[in-house]
């Protein structure tokens, strides 16, 4: 083997050339994404149980602790409640109905009413029969015990300076959307007072369909009503009640809705003029009768409570004038 035999042999190249280098480089690139790639998707999937369960640890903790709150509370039995009934004023009644359903189910028993008729019962010259002990029974037992306790029980703790909020003078504007089922007026020995009776007009669609189907059910349990102490036929109704010196004749407004109320004082400035105009719906745009009533001293908006409503049980004596003129046939 000569000198001239190598110099002149075949170079084995050592590097690699730069596109063999280019392609080493990207895949050496892709294979550390590719090991990245799966390195964050480990972790997102220990991140994703990690989180699933603290979530069914919270959800355990929030049902133990809601399970704890439920089982905290006593259920005492209703005859506890009963007892405790029997110490409670007729202005707490509301407030201890609200307590729980218990006490609220004690309120609608004749012997709670009973009892609370029982203890704040005192006689008024003025009662009328119906509300009087012999005649009370167990149908509208509740209604009947509540304008007995204002004959007797109310006013009687109004005169010594209590704050008596509920008897406070109601203005005849928040009688609009209210239908005239009634309206009649009688003669006084100075003035005239004219009375309109306006029922609230329920926002139910289909009420009358309501109405006859609830009709329907309560005929066939008649026993069952009979014995209903929270029974109220003037339950939603009001009287607007206007005392007049003088005469006025006025247009059938019964089967209306009041839409609009307007008070004028009258050029002396000692009465006014109250406007009342009716429509058939609580639509004011709908208006077809008007009211007006002149030379109007005062009124007063009555509940069903107020030992002035106009009941059925309470009689009113109208004089009616006399006339020597005859008919005759």
């Amino acid at each position: 083997m000569t000198i001239d035999d190598s110099a002149n042999a075949l170079r084995i190249p050592t590097k690699f050339k730069k596109s063999v280098r280019n392609v080493s480089n990207e895949v050496k690139q892709e294979v550390t994404k590719q090991e990245e790639e799966l390195v964050w998707d480990d972790t997102d999937e220990e991140n994703l149980l990690k989180d699933n369960i603290k979530g069914r640890r919270n959800r355990r903790r929030s049902k133990c602790q809601n399970n704890n709150d439920e089982d905290e509370g006593i259920d005492y039995p209703s005859d506890i409640w009963f007892i405790i009934s029997e110490y409670i004023q007729p202005e707490a009644v509301g407030k201890f109905a609200r307590i729980c359903k218990s006490s609220y189910y004690v309120t609608t028993t004749g012997k709670f009413w009973f009892h609370l008729y029982k203890s704040y019962y005192k006689f008024v010259p003025s009662l009328p029969e119906r509300l009087q002990p012999q005649c009370q029974r167990l149908y509208g037992l509740r209604a009947c015990v509540i304008r007995a306790l204002h004959y007797n029980y109310f006013r009687t703790s109004e005169g010594e300076g209590d704050d008596m909020s509920y008897l406070r003078q109601e203005e005849p504007h928040s009688l609009v959307k209210r239908k005239c089922i009634l309206m009649w007026h009688k003669e006084g020995k100075v003035r005239w007072y004219f009375y309109f009776k306006l029922k609230e007009v329920s926002k139910i669609r289909n009420s009358l369909w309501k109405q006859n189907k609830q009709c329907d059910v309560k005929k066939t349990e008649f026993l069952e009503t009979l014995e209903d102490v929270a029974v109220n036929p003037e339950d939603g109704c009001k009287v607007l009640r206007v005392s007049c010196s003088k005469y006025s004749m006025l247009p059938p407004v019964i089967g209306l809705v009041l839409q609009t109320v307007s008070i004028n004082l009258m050029p002396g400035f000692r009465e006014y003029r109250l406007q009342l105009g009716f429509g058939t719906s609580d639509v004011p745009s709908t208006l077809t009768n008007q009211i007006i009533l002149r030379n109007v001293i005062g009124y007063s908006i009555l509940n069903w409570w107020d030992p002035a409503y106009p009941h059925q049980d309470v009689g009113y004596t109208i004089e009616l004038p006399q006339n020597n003129d005859s008919w005759e046939i």
